[in-house]
């Protein structure tokens, strides 16, 4: 393994710092997996998105970013385009448009007053939540980008893309490294909840951990044989899930360095992963499904059905759990007692205008 830190800056400029930075191909399994399944499944919970009110014109869903203050759910599409919508009824609020290409990535802070999307067109943009969504800082040239996450702290920014680059970007006038690994396909970056520690993993299935202060590489774990696509951290732990092409779920010791078990979820591929809570997360890809999962024992605790089409993008906050899929659809599911019995909560079919 070879790496390097150079000390180019890619940083956010002072407007950022002051205003939304201040406090504030392996082979599938042949075989079904062999876990039990705890519970039935719920039943459809959705509303539709869609665009130019026909069947042949509908528009993929690429990204979602749940607001931490519960008011806002974010959308991209394979239109450019992201749409705000509240979480109470799931209708459209506002429509930003100043993406040229797919938008791969959405991320609100922590405290939720800024809203960051990134994607294929070379631009990164922060918009100001508070004033409206307004363009608050648009960084461009940038490589096309995948996933973008914010610091625990809200002051940093970390970005990974189709290379092998890991990008920090922080306060203006601060000294950022710029990561280089060997793995030239990466697709998920996620800080500890300590702000110690970055994750970023892809092609290669191997999770790559770095100290956050120096860039050093601390640690690379071969935790998969298939590309990793979705890397989240259990609140206030050290333990990192990874979900993978293999159709399978990695639970990995940060600070002991160990695997902690491998959970085989289904044949097809996972794309995406949420934390629930300090015991369940939700998973889901290219069988349509959505799964929750105990990283605590590795059983399989419910499946969500409903979607049509791969299931490409996840998010939760404030008891709610949100799915985008390729077959166009916005779905709103409750988790706050997904243990027990299902209930039904969205319906309909509005349109995004």
């Amino acid at each position: 393994m070879s790496i390097k830190t150079s000390r180019r800056r890619w940083l956010l400029s002072a407007s950022i710092a002051a205003a939304a930075l201040s406090p504030i191909a392996a082979e599938p399994p042949s075989a079904e997996p062999s876990l039990r399944l705890a519970g039935s499944s719920l039943p459809i919970a959705t509303k539709s998105i869609r665009l130019g009110g026909s069947d042949q014109n509908r528009t993929v869903v690429t990204a979602i970013a749940a607001d931490p203050r519960g008011e806002f759910v974010a959308a991209a599409g394979d239109d450019h385009v992201i749409r705000i919508l509240r979480t109470s009824n799931l209708t459209t609020v506002q429509t930003l448009e100043q993406h040229r290409d797919v938008i791969r990535t959405l991320v609100f802070d922590p405290e939720g007053r800024s809203l960051v999307s990134a994607g294929n067109d070379g631009q990164l943009i922060v918009w100001d939540r508070d004033a409206a969504f307004r363009v608050l800082q648009r960084m461009q040239g940038t490589p096309a980008l995948a996933c973008v996450r914010f610091s625990p702290d809200a002051l940093d920014l970390v970005a990974v893309g189709f290379d092998n680059q890991v990008f920090l970007m922080g306060r203006s006038g601060s000294k950022q490294p710029i990561l280089e690994c060997d793995c030239k396909d990466l697709r998920a970056v996620a800080y500890r909840d300590d702000n110690e520690l970055i994750a970023v993993a892809g092609r290669s299935g191997n999770l790559h951990l770095f100290d956050r202060r120096s860039g050093r590489l601390q640690g690379e774990h071969e935790l998969h044989r298939a590309r990793i696509h979705g890397i989240a951290f259990h609140r206030q732990s050290n333990t990192a899930v990874c979900v993978a092409e293999d159709g399978s779920v990695s639970v990995f010791d940060t600070t002991n360095r160990q695997l902690i078990r491998r959970i085989p979820v289904t044949t097809g591929k996972l794309f995406c992963v949420t934390v629930l809570n300090s015991q369940l997360i939700a998973v889901a890809g290219s069988d349509n499904l959505i799964w929750i999962v105990n990283t605590d024992d590795g059983s399989l605790i419910r499946k969500l059905e409903g979607h049509s089409g791969t299931v490409s993008t996840l998010a939760s906050s404030g008891g709610l759990l949100f799915s985008g899929s390729y077959d166009a659809s916005l779905r709103r599911w409750s988790i706050g007692d997904i243990g027990s019995s299902p209930q039904r909560i969205a319906e309909g079919d509005p349109r995004f205008d």
